[in-house]
């Protein structure tokens, strides 16, 4: 089994990662899919898409292990485990897929390789005052935590009114194999600050948020 990686954040949640290698009848062995879980896996085109989205299901059921919740989705497009008390986030970049699961609150999670085409797209999901921070310009590594760090925020938000460059500001920091910084969304008046927490894993960027007093459901 290609989990690569497993760490419990504290006594309520966890993230794993899960490094595809497996071939597409290889994964299609190792989960049953429900009805429902088939018809949508059957509207996907692309094979890798097929691959990533079987195996974070995957390691959802073997995180979950004696337990099991299908995964839905709430009308934003949020994954949610129908039944169950748990939160859940998940991502997918490359040939690895991760998951983040609390019982304590929201939770947000995205990974991405580092590639120097994040360089072309800074001025779309910065903010002025974010450009103006030392490596807002030219640090690869930087800017796609920055990027992870705000599709993190997106996902425990939950709701597609929420502009990356406007809504969601972070403090960027030196990029480090573990690190953290805050992130904070602003929403109208409403204004949040987020613990976000970036890991290294090779060349990929990982970056979590959970929301244990359930802070989120201020901006609902």
């Amino acid at each position: 089994m290609p989990e690569i990686f497993r760490k419990r954040i504290d006594s309520h949640s966890l993230f794993a990662i899960w490094k595809i290698q497996e071939t597409m009848e290889e994964l299609l062995e190792m989960i049953s899919l429900r009805k429902a879980e088939r018809e949508l896996f059957n509207t996907f085109l692309a094979e890798s898409r097929k691959k990533q989205w079987l195996a974070y299901r995957i390691l959802i059921r073997s995180m979950l292990e004696p337990e099991n919740y299908p995964v839905e989705y709430n009308a934003s497009g949020k994954p949610f485990l129908a039944g169950s008390r748990y939160h859940i986030s998940v991502t997918h970049s490359g040939d690895l897929a991760a998951v983040i699961m609390s019982s304590s609150g929201s939770v947000g999670i995205d990974i991405e390789k580092v590639r120097p085409r994040i360089l072309k797209v800074v001025d779309k999901y910065l903010h002025e005052s974010e450009l103006l921070q030392p490596g807002a310009r030219n640090n690869c590594t930087l800017l796609t935590m920055a990027w992870c760090g705000k599709e993190a925020l997106y996902k425990l938000y939950g709701h597609r009114n929420l502009d990356f460059k406007q809504n969601i500001r972070l403090e960027l920091i030196e990029p480090e194999p573990f690190c953290e910084f805050r992130g904070e969304i602003r929403k109208g008046s409403n204004h949040q600050v987020y613990q976000m927490v970036s890991e290294q894993f090779d060349d990929y960027i990982l970056v979590y948020v959970i929301d244990p007093a359930g802070q989120s459901s201020l901006f609902s």
